[in-house]
């Protein structure tokens, strides 16, 4: 009898952990698919100007999201009082429209390796933007990893540029400013994400974004010369859109109910890892000692801005921050 009840235990733990596996698996894939987002991104700005592109991708990723709102919703009234829909256009301002204007146009100055390890600052921008807000306290330890990493962050911007490195100061400051503005738009998201379900907001702020980027780059999407755009640069811009900005959302939304927010933080600091390396194998470009140190500084700061938070883990930069 005591075999016998043992069995459906056995069963149940067995399947929960095909289960975490399969969650673990996916959050990998997502991890990957940001990474090699960047990737994409270079070579889809070898057709496309930056602007042009911020467009393309923004108003692709809008109308996916639109069109499975549908196919699982219909068409339901979304009741929003004027302040809930200016709170979301200042979301999709900051979160979407700002930050690709100076993600992407950051990516086309600078490296692959520069942009994977730059966005891991992330959470630290948040703190900063939270400690000025009054929305968290500063401590010795935060304000030393906060130094550590920006120290990393220093350390690639005086970094002289190696031939075939492909960075530069100046794409660093601007995918810094990048940061910056989704961190002010994670903020928002914090205080927004119970009055919404993940599919409707993603919807109606990819789609306001969309829209609130065409005074920025209508003329250079109509200075295209679609004839002359490479294969690769479509296939860039393609994979950025279904994969960088669509398929990694959904399985990430999926993936944080059932990860701890500590587990699903973890697959951060393996995202800047994935990008140098894919940027080195595929796009040839060369990792210099003080990207590597720099990069280690970064990291290392997270790590212990992170540890001295308390295990309040600030994981919404994963889900939107890699836009």
């Amino acid at each position: 009898m005591a075999a016998a009840g043992a069995q459906p235990g056995s069963d149940f733990s067995s399947e929960s952990r095909r289960h975490k596996v399969l969650v673990i698996c996916l959050m990998l894939a997502t991890t990957f698919f940001w990474a090699s987002n960047i990737v994409a991104g270079k070579v889809a700005l070898t057709g496309f100007p930056p602007l042009a592109l911020a467009q393309l991708r923004m108003a692709g990723a809008a109308i996916l999201y639109v069109l499975l709102y549908i196919a699982w919703r219909g068409f339901p009234a979304l009741h929003l009082t004027k302040r809930q829909w200016l709170t979301l256009a200042l979301m999709a301002l900051t979160g979407i429209t700002l930050n690709q204007i100076c993600y992407i146009g950051g990516l086309s100055l600078t490296s692959v390796t520069h942009t994977g390890l730059i966005q891991a600052i992330g959470p630290i921008l948040v703190l900063i933007l939270s400690a000025s807000m009054g929305m968290e306290s500063l401590t010795r330890g935060k304000i030393l990893g906060m130094t550590i990493s920006f120290v990393g962050v220093a350390v690639l911007l005086i970094e002289k540029p190696a031939q075939g490195s492909g960075s530069n100061w100046l794409g660093d400051l601007i995918v810094i400013a990048a940061g910056g503005f989704f961190a002010y738009y994670t903020i928002l998201v914090k205080k927004a994400s119970h009055s919404y379900d993940p599919l409707t907001l993603n919807a109606v702020v990819f789609g306001l974004g969309a829209i609130l980027l065409i005074p920025f780059c209508a003329t250079s999407v109509a200075g295209i010369r679609w004839s002359r755009i490479s294969p690769h640069a479509w296939w860039g811009l393609a994979y950025m859109v279904l994969f960088g900005s669509f398929v990694a959302y959904l399985i990430y939304a999926f993936a944080l109910e059932k990860l701890s927010a500590s587990g699903v933080a973890a697959f951060a600091y393996l995202q800047p890892l994935m990008a140098a390396l894919m940027g080195i194998w595929l796009l040839g470009e060369r990792l210099s000692m003080p990207a590597i140190i720099g990069g280690v500084l970064i990291l290392a700061g997270l790590y212990l801005t992170e540890g001295a938070r308390g295990g309040r883990k600030h994981i919404q930069h994963l889900a939107r921050g890699r836009i």
